[in-house]
């Protein structure tokens, strides 16, 4: 194999493991939340798009390091999740089709953020980058990559292996698969489900912040940033299958390679439309998801 090659196959790959974990990382969080409360939230992306502006921020208004501002940043998202699902969220949990109204309220909370947003952050700058937590590049044969990139590949990958150990060994976890597969057969049992719904959103969350801070620092960000994360996480949740952790690996993963391969040989924009392209291709063979709960 030429070096050119050699080059090109290593950028795919690398690229494809580092948006798939990003991608995976957030659309868990908003399956988690869906899955469990019913709730589609339409405001993940303006979540993960908050977190990463709050991050920059920190280190460039206050000069705090890159870790300090994430930690803060990460004990702030979960304030605000508690506090949400205390004024807002849980008001709508007995709410006939509460789906609908949560969607419609979350498109609300939505619409909020992104003015905020323009108001703010898009008079200041039309391109954000964090400082680096880690310096410098480790090169892979012939192909440098940045170490901050490899940190939030690393820092996502062990997230969500952290999420299937918590699922599958913890009483938490096994109470939220309960409440996943049949609410009323859960609470019968003596799992008590507003708990377990307060938790699972202040979880999932928690994740989509997460995510915002990773791909802070893998890739510098514009504000457009949120719609996209917000149509690939709920286009990752649909094809992996709602509540489902696993559906969210396979179907981020696979769309972070699709959108890797096609960008080096097309271009972004292309991109995005070629893997929600395979989503509704997939859609048709499995309406309800590949890994259905």
């Amino acid at each position: 194999m030429s070096d050119s090659s050699l080059l090109i196959v290593l950028s795919t790959l690398s690229t494809g493991l580092i948006m798939g974990a990003i991608f995976s990382l957030v659309a868990a969080g908003v399956t988690i939340v869906y899955g469990c409360v019913w709730l589609p939230n339409a405001s993940n992306g303006q979540f993960f798009l908050l977190a990463a502006l709050v991050v920059w921020t920190f280190t460039l208004s206050f000069g705090w390091s890159s870790l300090a501002a994430s930690l803060a940043v990460i004990v702030l998202g979960v304030l605000l999740a508690v506090v949400l699902e205390l004024v807002l969220i849980r008001r709508l949990y007995n709410a006939p089709n509460r789906n609908v109204a949560y969607f419609v309220v979350t498109l609300g909370l939505t619409q909020i953020l992104s003015g905020i947003f323009s108001l703010t952050y898009a008079k200041w700058s039309d391109q954000f980058s964090v400082p680096p937590v880690i310096e410098g590049i480790t090169m892979l044969g012939p192909f440098p990559i940045s170490n901050n990139r490899l940190l939030a590949m690393v820092v996502s990958l062990g997230v969500l292996g952290l999420l299937f150990a918590l699922l599958r060994y913890h009483p938490y976890g096994r109470a939220l698969r309960a409440v996943f597969q049949n609410r009323e057969a859960a609470a019968l049992r003596g799992v008590n489900v507003r708990a377990i719904y307060r938790l699972s959103f202040v979880l999932g969350s928690t994740i989509i912040f997460l995510g915002g801070i990773l791909f802070a620092f893998a890739y510098s960000f514009d504000l457009s940033v949120a719609w996209t994360m917000s149509i690939t996480a709920f286009a990752i949740m649909i094809v992996g299958g709602p509540g489902s952790v696993l559906g969210a690996l396979v179907v981020g993963m696979t769309f972070g390679f699709t959108q890797a391969i096609v960008s080096i040989f097309a271009s972004p924009t292309v991109a995005m439309f070629s893997y929600l392209g395979a989503m509704l291709i997939m859609l048709l063979f499995q309406p309800n998801g590949l890994f259905k709960r």
